[in-house]
């Protein structure tokens, strides 16, 4: 069933992520799920009408929560075949689950909750295996590939890579993002403020402060909250 539809949609994934979609359908026909898997007629329309939009253009979604919001997978580019959340009220694609399984294995176990309540991949302050590591590093040198190598790039597809670089960043790493609290862009600054805050990352104390009281708008806040995630530390 979900060969035919990726064919009609012209997509390609591998066979595994076929098998674990057909699973999953069959464990959402017997059990209420609070994100539900959406039928294919819903998945052709809203994937025909996000391919419009150029940020959503290497994402199809495939699961709703009932209220225009949507978790789909990349099927290509520098994330693919990573899981991420579609809000209707602000775009943030940044992968939340590093592969399919890894997110039907969390869901699975909670079909009652809603995407918030869930445990996510990224960001993360556990340890990762050495091949995580790995898959995540190929993606962040991917994404940073996209941004350097692109000079007419848009501001917004260059948030969106921003976001998910950040996201992708473990905590031994987390000082590569430090750049980043002084980017032009308001919202690329709010969000380093945030992970940096998540990852409670000392190191970063002073320029956190220096955010709060020079930054823009959205990173005064977010460097504020940062540095009150440090002092609970």
């Amino acid at each position: 069933m979900f060969i035919e539809l990726f064919n009609k949609l012209r997509i390609t994934v591998p066979i595994t992520i076929v098998e674990a979609l057909e699973a999953h359908n069959k464990q959402q026909q017997t059990q209420t799920y609070l994100l539900r898997l959406m039928t294919f007629d819903e998945i052709i329309e809203t994937a025909d009408f996000m391919s419009s939009i150029e940020v959503y253009q290497n994402v199809v979604p495939l699961w709703t929560d009932d209220h225009s919001n949507y978790i789909g997978l990349h099927f290509q580019g520098a994330c693919k075949y990573k899981i991420s959340y579609i809000n209707h009220e602000e775009t943030d694609l940044a992968p939340c689950y590093r592969n399919i399984s890894s997110f039907l294995s969390t869901l699975e176990l909670h079909p009652d909750y809603d995407w918030y309540d869930l445990k996510k991949d990224y960001p993360s302050d556990a340890e990762s295996s050495h091949s995580e590591l790995a898959d995540d590093s190929d993606c962040i040198d991917a994404l940073n590939h996209l941004i350097n190598s692109n000079s007419l790039i848009s501001d917004e597809i260059r948030c969106q890579y921003i976001f998910s670089i950040m996201a992708l960043t473990p905590k031994r790493y987390i000082d590569s993002l430090m750049k980043y609290l002084d980017d032009d862009d308001m919202y690329v600054q709010e969000r380093a403020c945030e992970i940096i805050g998540f990852h409670k990352y000392a190191p970063a104390r002073e320029k956190l402060i220096e955010v709060s009281i020079n930054g823009m708008h959205n990173g005064k806040l977010a460097a504020k909250r940062a540095l009150a995630n440090l002092r609970n530390n």
